[in-house]
């Protein structure tokens, strides 16, 4: 790439994310030297979605996810607006607003009728709750829901679509992992699930942790 092309504002933010995320806490910036360079070699910069999801979304998810009843009980009692403030993730107005919950349930039934696959546990309230387990994951509540990565962090549109099913991919493989599941069986689980403005009687929960309840 030539120097002497002023490169859009967008462009940095994409260097600044060839961060390779190397603690828990936070991205690991690349030096100045480090980023001229590859600026100037006009290498394309690819955000590894799989390194994304290990080591930031999930640890973030886990500290920012708040029980499902708790979720569902403010946007009834307090309003979803109030609600998105306290307990969801919206990073602007063009995005639904994306809320991390952790719940804990038997399985009322498994459905893979379809390849949009549900875990079925049971209500809260008068809500039907289940966990997409693919083998399509719908929409992109994991993307919209880590505020740390954004549109302005990717060059066009295309490579944020594509970073977005990139990480529902990463869901894909999370469930997988974890194997099989029969209607009695007891899961806990950390994920998301996004709504413009409320929701109706179901809520899905894209699962991005799961675990065993007195199971091997």
């Amino acid at each position: 790439m030539n120097k002497s092309i002023n490169l859009p504002r967008a462009c940095l933010f994409i260097a600044l994310a060839i961060v390779m995320f190397s603690t828990l806490s936070g991205f690991k910036l690349v030096s100045n030297d480090e980023l001229a360079s590859i600026l100037d070699d006009g290498d394309a910069i690819s955000i590894n979605a799989e390194e994304v999801m290990q080591d930031n979304i999930i640890p973030w998810a886990a500290s920012k996810a708040a029980p499902l009843d708790v979720v569902l009980s403010a946007i009834d009692s307090e309003g979803f607006q109030s609600a998105c403030e306290q307990y969801g993730v919206q990073q602007s107005q063009a995005f639904p607003c994306t809320f991390w919950v952790h719940v804990s349930d038997a399985v009322a039934s498994v459905d893979t009728s379809s390849r949009v696959g549900k875990i079925n546990l049971g209500n809260v309230g008068d809500k039907s709750i289940s966990l997409l387990i693919g083998p399509v994951i719908p929409g992109s509540s994991v993307r919209d829901g880590y505020p740390e990565l954004g549109y302005a962090d990717f060059a066009n549109q295309d490579q944020f679509a594509t970073f977005g099913d990139e990480l529902n991919d990463q869901v894909i493989s999370i469930v997988e992992s974890f194997g099989n599941v029969d209607s009695g069986d007891t899961v806990e689980a950390i994920g998301a699930f996004s709504t413009w403005d409320g929701m109706g009687n179901t809520v899905q929960i894209v699962p991005v942790a799961l675990n065993r309840v007195n199971g091997e």
